[in-house]
């Protein structure tokens, strides 16, 4: 038994010596052509081998620089694969006879270009041989006088050929084993006109392929970033459908873990997940038979970011739809969206055939919290300010048909014990009922109150075709008497701009209308079709924008004898006047503020949309302050500031900027004017000289912005025609009636 197995060990020794010398002496390039004309007629491509070394263990060879042509009808300036590396594993035996029996294919950082027609054929499609090379090589039938018997004649039955010939196609397809290790896939859509996207760090595994039989495979890829980041396919497909890959059978599942939404969006290179964060995960079963795929499962977010904004409750899907492939029909069953412990109910189609998609949707929610919708939209930009807290309830059934651009809405919405509060708005902000109708002609609310401490404001709008390029808005605010602190609490509930700046007490009279078209539907756009006026009477204001009485000391020059450090912020005493807004801008002449160092009266306009002020402001200091700081000795006495026969120093300033960072200049024309007229104001009324002098020039100011903001067409072309002909009027008439009397009257423009 000794001798038996040392005999055995020297031949086994000796296998291995010349398995080696065989590696180490074969030069496998011989046989490129002989590899590369096989590959070329199983594929039907042009295919480019560069050197190749072969292994033994297992048997196969390496090629390096491996690229295979794509359809020449297509004119790719790309090939349809290139890899840096391939592993063919081969058998051995049928190789050292001229003829390839390839295994296995392992694919190492490969590009893969994947590429649908005008046509809607991808280009994958025309992979293998052509119908001539598959096509059995049998004569032409010819009438004979020695024609074989009907026994003979039946024996290679004729419609058993065309199987031969798919027989020979399947065994030149046939793979054990295909591998792609960190794979690149990019897809250019030419029948949708996409732009060619990118998809990359793709792993493959395809088990037993063959074109006529069931295959396995298993497809991730790997994200960047911390976590698993895994996306990944597994399941059972084909045979696959010729010309029809939508159509190929197919069982698996698809899962998500702890993939980041940002990472995805790169990956994808979707603009809709742009400015969103989180981590999702879930598990979808895929079915796919005749091109119907069927899709259930449940996915879920979890530290959920909208803009940097955390909405601190995590989203939850359970879903049930099915997409038919071939006609781009999603159907969408019992699917259930989760806004923390709020559930929304989504059932309908959706047809993509079309661009854009055709909807048919509808969306229910029955009696639940609006608290995580709220944090939803204030995180989303579309209303409130972040931060603010929603309480209350909603009722929706609401049916979206049509374009998913601009789909026509039907349904109702109704909201109830509605009740906001934050840090913004300290004091809570309530609307206890509100009713919204949708039909596809407009949206339309009830007559609603929102009420804050003791004031209550009436409001009331309507969106009228709201499907058009230019919608129309009706909406009022009506407040009589209301409180300063809760007009600035609803304000900054909702997100206006620039009253962060602001606090105080006093009264504020509302009569507010936004009517007309809109070139979008937004907060800036529903701003500039606002119109109305504001009778103000506020005390104790604080106004945090700037420091005013520092500006106007050093105006005049005194900042040195009145000892004035800025603040950053003014302290109003008193402040009354009238504001007429139209078309956005908000117009004043007989504006007054009781300011520390004097009284300020104020004309001009504020831009409402944008904040841009372009304001003339007279300050007048009382003659007690005047003769505090040098009276006529300051250093701006004759140049930016002048004195009243009482003497009371008057100082006139441009104010420009915007609301929250104001810039303060002198007023040389103001100035101008005064020396020339020799009418300078006195402290009871700072605003008499500004309105007298300047009205005609605020009203022109007033009518360039307003043209500015306002979009061509006939009916604003005949609104800006009347205001032309009647600026001064139309201003002073409204505000300007008692300083008219102290005038010399004048009889209005014809």
């Amino acid at each position: 038994m000794r001798k038996v197995a040392i005999v055995i060990g020297i031949i086994i020794l000796i296998i291995i010596v010349a398995a080696v010398v065989f590696a180490a002496t074969f030069d496998v390039n011989k046989y490129r052509g002989t590899i590369q004309s096989e590959l070329e007629k199983r594929l039907g491509r042009q295919v480019t081998l560069g050197d190749m070394h072969l292994s033994l263990l297992p048997p196969s060879f390496r090629v390096q620089s491996l690229a295979i042509a794509d359809d020449p009808r297509l004119r790719s300036e790309k090939p349809f694969v290139q890899a840096q590396e391939l592993d063919v594993t081969v058998k051995l035996l049928p190789l050292l006879h001229k003829s390839v029996e390839v295994s296995s294919l392992n694919l190492q950082r490969p590009t893969v270009e994947l590429i649908k027609n005008p046509q809607g054929v991808w280009n994958f499609a025309s992979i293998g041989p052509t119908q001539e090379q598959n096509a059995p090589a049998t004569p032409t039938q010819q009438p004979s006088a020695n024609k074989p018997s009907p026994e003979k004649q039946a024996s290679p039955p004729q419609p058993n050929q065309p199987n031969a010939g798919a027989n020979q196609k399947t065994q030149q397809f046939a793979l054990d084993r295909l591998v792609i290790q960190d794979g690149q896939v990019a897809i250019t859509d030419q029948q949708a006109k996409a732009p060619r996207t990118v998809y990359d760090h793709i792993d493959v595994t395809l088990k037993n392929f063959s074109p006529d039989q069931p295959f396995t495979v298993d497809a991730a890829a790997h994200l960047p970033g911390s976590g698993a980041q895994e996306v990944r396919l597994q399941g059972d497909g084909g045979p696959l459908v010729q010309g029809q890959p939508a159509a190929t059978p197919f069982h698996g599942t698809l899962s998500l873990k702890q993939v980041g939404i940002a990472d995805l969006s790169k990956f994808l290179n979707s603009p809709a997940l742009v400015n969103t964060d989180g981590t999702i995960s879930g598990e979808t079963k895929i079915v796919n038979e005749g091109g119907k795929l069927t899709a259930s499962g449940q996915t879920n977010i979890q530290n959920a970011k909208i803009h940097g904004i955390d909405l601190g409750y995590p989203i939850a899907a359970q879903y049930d739809v099915t997409d038919e492939l071939l006609a781009d029909l999603l159907t969408i069953r019992n699917t259930t969206i989760k806004l923390g412990p709020t559930p929304l109910f989504i059932n309908g189609t959706v047809n993509s055939k079309d661009t854009p998609a055709q909807l048919n949707v509808n969306l229910k929610a029955n009696n639940v919290s609006i608290a995580e919708m709220a944090k939803l939209a204030a995180s989303s930009g579309m209303a409130l300010t972040p931060g603010t807290t929603v309480t209350g309830n909603v009722n929706a059934d609401i049916n979206a048909r049509g374009p998913a651009d601009k789909p026509g809405l039907n349904g109702t919405v109704n909201g109830s014990n509605i009740q906001m509060s934050g840090k913004d708005a300290p004091q809570p902000v309530q609307i206890p009922a509100i009713n919204l109708n949708l039909t596809p002609a407009q949206i339309q609310s009830n007559n609603f109150n929102v009420t804050s401490g003791g004031t209550t404001v009436n409001a009331q709008f309507a969106l009228r075709d709201y499907l058009a390029k230019t919608p129309l808005v009706d909406a009022t605010l009506k407040a009589p008497n209301a409180a300063l602190p809760a007009l600035l609490s609803m304000a900054k509930a909702y997100g206006v701009k620039g009253v962060d700046k602001i606090n105080g007490a006093g009264t504020l009279n509302l009569d507010m209308h936004a009517a007309g078209p809109l070139r979008a539907i937004s907060s800036d756009e529903i701003m500039k079709a606002l119109n109305g006026t504001l009778n103000l009477n506020f005390n104790n204001v604080k106004y945090s924008g700037a420091d005013i009485n520092h500006e106007l000391a050093s105006i005049a020059g005194f900042l040195n004898k009145s000892n004035t450090a800025s603040q950053g912020f003014t302290n109003i005493l008193r402040m009354t006047g009238n504001v007429l807004v139209k078309n956005g801008i908000a117009q004043t002449n007989n504006l007054q503020a009781l300011l520390d160092l004097g009284n300020l009266g104020v004309a001009g306009t504020a831009n409402l949309v944008t904040q841009e002020l372009n304001l003339h402001a007279t300050a007048v200091l009382s003659k007690d302050f005047t003769q505090k700081i040098g009276g006529n000795s300051v250093g701006g006495f004759m140049q930016t500031a002048l004195a009243n026969n009482q003497g009371e120093l008057v100082i006139p300033a441009l104010i420009t900027g915007t609301f929250s960072n104001p810039r303060f200049a002198p007023d040389m024309q103001q100035v101008a004017q005064m020396k020339l007229k020799g009418f300078v104001p006195n402290f009871n009324n700072p605003a008499g000289a500004v309105s007298g002098l300047l009205g005609n020039l605020l009203g022109q100011q007033a009518q360039q912005q307003q043209n500015q903001q306002q979009q061509s067409s006939p009916q604003q072309t005949q609104q800006q025609q009347q205001q032309q002909q009647n600026p001064v009027q139309q201003l002073i008439g409204i505000f300007g009636k008692k300083k008219q009397q102290q005038q010399q009257p004048q009889p209005p423009p014809k």
